[in-house]
């Protein structure tokens, strides 16, 4: 959040993520509660002061916080059944623009299927087009690194040297994903 005016539309979304109350953001920006409620729900259009006020307590408030996991996560995490043929691995990652896919089993991760792999396994075949028809279970590489959503963004830049994305988990349950070029762009943020 820099100097500009957060959109009243997103003002409940930024103040959960926060973890600021109405009542902390409104203590913050020298404004009612009430004020706060009644631009989330839509039914009051904030004057530029009001909103400008708000900003700024959430700049304020944002400085000194640390950036997590779950700040920088995509989610839902999108993946692969492993009785997916790798063709249709292929589809998804082109569709989607993925470089790898977490396999999973139900609703239990068993590894991944990244591009590279793919393609190392179609040109060492003497027969790619039979390659694209097997199931990815059969070509499963190892299972991504798995975080906590608290982990903070810095911890995670040591990682990538070694792992094309990791896994953000929450309550024993994969919340989302973490890939290079989400890292890359929290750090631009």
């Amino acid at each position: 959040m820099s100097s500009s005016l957060v959109e009243p539309r997103q003002l409940k979304k930024i103040r959960v993520q926060m973890g600021y109350t109405q009542g902390r953001l409104a203590k913050a920006a020298g404004v009612s509660q009430s004020i706060v409620a009644k631009i989330e729900a839509g039914s009051v259009d904030p004057t530029y002061s009001t909103l400008a006020a708000i900003s700024k307590a959430l700049s304020a408030g944002n400085r000194g916080r640390v950036r997590t996991a779950a700040d920088v996560m995509s989610s839902p995490v999108v993946g692969v059944q492993e009785e997916a043929t790798i063709r249709e691995c292929a589809a998804l990652m082109k569709k989607k623009g993925f470089s790898q896919v977490p396999v999973f089993s139900g609703e239990r991760m068993v590894g991944t299927l990244t591009d590279s792999h793919a393609m190392d396994l179609l040109a060492a075949a003497a027969e790619p087009q039979k390659v694209l028809d097997e199931r990815v279970k059969e070509h499963v590489e190892p299972v991504f690194a798995v975080v906590g959503k608290d982990t903070p963004v810095d911890a995670l830049f040591s990682l990538f040297k070694y792992l094309p994305a990791v896994l953000v988990e929450s309550d024993e349950k994969i919340q989302g994903i973490i890939t290079k070029i989400d890292l890359m762009t929290a750090a631009g943020e």
